[in-house]
């Protein structure tokens, strides 16, 4: 018979070291993959709220642009939130900032809002320049050639976001 020293036996599984060492090495790279997708969420959700408020400012600011352009005059004239626009069929269109929105006013009892403060898509509107003591709008000139000078701030209704875009602009009614 023969005998099998203590060097010739093996024993099958693992040690207790070794499980210990696999279960650290997985735990590290969970959490780095975890970090990892967080900051990826993070910078899409960012890049989402900076990319709704780019769009909602240049909607507005070419709306603006193109009814003053086409227009017969604007009024009133000086610093003002609020700028009416006399097309060339005579009809009055008023565009003003009441509270966090822009509105569009077509007749006494047709208000459209143009930007809303809801959900993640929610934009603030607010007047920021000093220049126009507050306001949005100055007009210059009571008759042609006027001119419309407009700073308006678009920024996420979303509390911790700092993404916003200005409107800057000075525009004349293409009515001379």
């Amino acid at each position: 018979m023969k005998r099998k020293t203590n060097l010739e036996i093996k024993e099958k599984g693992f040690t207790l070291v070794e499980l210990l060492v696999v279960i650290a090495l997985l735990g590290i790279s969970i959490g780095v993959t975890s970090d990892i997708l967080v900051s990826l969420v993070r910078s899409y959700n960012k890049t989402q709220i900076k990319n709704e408020v780019e769009q909602q400012a240049n909607f507005v600011g070419l709306k603006l642009e193109r009814e003053i352009r086409g227009s017969e005059g604007v009024s009133p004239v000086g610093y003002t939130n609020s700028l009416v626009i006399q097309k060339e069929d005579g009809v009055f269109v008023t565009y003003r900032v009441r509270g966090n929105i822009l509105e569009v006013v077509y007749s006494p009892t047709a208000t459209v809002p143009l930007t809303s403060t809801d959900g993640i898509s929610g934009i603030i509107v607010s007047c920021p320049s000093p220049l126009y003591e507050g306001n949005c709008f100055s007009v210059v000139g009571s008759v042609a050639p006027q001119t419309v000078m407009m700073h308006i701030r678009f920024k996420s209704s979303l509390g911790n976001s700092r993404e916003y875009s200005d409107i800057i602009n000075v525009v004349s009614p293409r009515n001379y």
